[in-house]
């Protein structure tokens, strides 16, 4: 059983990994000095004023699996709001693949984690120049919510094989500040690019592990003995850390508080 406690800190420590993963909106994207310049639009159409709402399309989050699509409204002259929605089918996390070269443990199949999640975020937009064209300043909100699934096979005390089931759910609520440039392509299509944001998140953790057996009285102690240190290991990541044991179940809850990177978003979009 001490595995899926291990694997129950790491995931706390993974979840702020996966959350740069999930809404750095492409880490391949840069924006090179120079190499996104002059705009896209005629004099003409910048004193257009009759299409002031935009469906976007977030093209760079595709290769994660990840679904984005943004709508955005032109409010008055320099002001617009938008609404995103994002939506990440189940994937493996590729960087857990690392923990593996630095632990020797079959039980523990790190190619397992599949983890899904969404997320809404409402912004209002500052333009320089003029709405739905220019560079921009986006202060947001965002809730999102992070699900994750492991099984652990292992071999108990009297060598029989055992299976452990674990399923968490992490919800994060908070607000940042994010700078981006709206490139209007044509009458009907524009291209939005999300350069760079910073944000503030707090996240509520739920995790819960089921046994295929049933465990003993020592073993359920030897479970808290463990989460007892791990909580103290923990003390300065996780807050308000509680966990619950029992014959067949395993319970962990706490919070977190955590700064991520919004930006390298690129979004395609069709204007009426």
């Amino acid at each position: 059983m001490k595995q899926i406690v291990f694997l129950i800190a790491l995931i706390f420590s993974l979840n702020h990994l996966y959350a740069q993963r999930h809404y750095v909106e492409d880490g391949r994207f840069r924006i090179m000095g120079g190499g996104i310049s002059g705009e896209f639009s005629s004099s003409k159409d910048e004193e257009s004023t009759d299409k002031k709402n935009v469906i976007k399309l977030n093209l760079s989050s595709l290769n994660n699996k990840i679904i984005g699509l943004q709508y955005e409204r032109a409010l008055t002259k320099n002001f617009s709001f938008a609404l995103q929605g994002r939506y990440s089918l189940e994937s493996n996390l590729p960087a857990v693949e690392l923990f593996s070269n630095f632990i020797d443990d079959t039980a523990v199949v790190f190619k397992n984690l599949k983890i899904s999640g969404w997320a809404i975020t409402p912004e209002f937009r500052l333009y320089f120049r003029r709405a739905l064209k220019g560079f921009y300043l986006a202060p947001y909100f965002r809730i999102r919510n992070t699900d994750i699934s492991f099984p652990i096979n292992y071999t108990d005390d009297f060598n029989k094989a055992q299976n452990i089931t674990t399923k968490g759910s992490f919800l994060s609520y908070g607000g940042g500040l994010m700078i981006g440039q709206h490139f209007k392509i044509g009458k009907s299509v524009s291209l939005d690019i999300f350069i760079i944001g910073t944000h503030y998140m707090t996240t509520a953790i739920d995790i819960t592990s089921n046994s295929s057996v049933t465990l003993s009285v020592n073993d359920q102690q030897d479970v808290r003995d463990f989460l007892a240190t791990t909580q103290v290991s923990l003390v300065n990541l996780v807050k308000n850390f509680k966990y619950e044991v029992s014959a067949n179940k395993l319970t962990v809850q706490g919070s977190m508080n955590g700064v991520g990177i919004r930006g390298g978003g690129v979004n395609l979009g069709f204007r009426f």
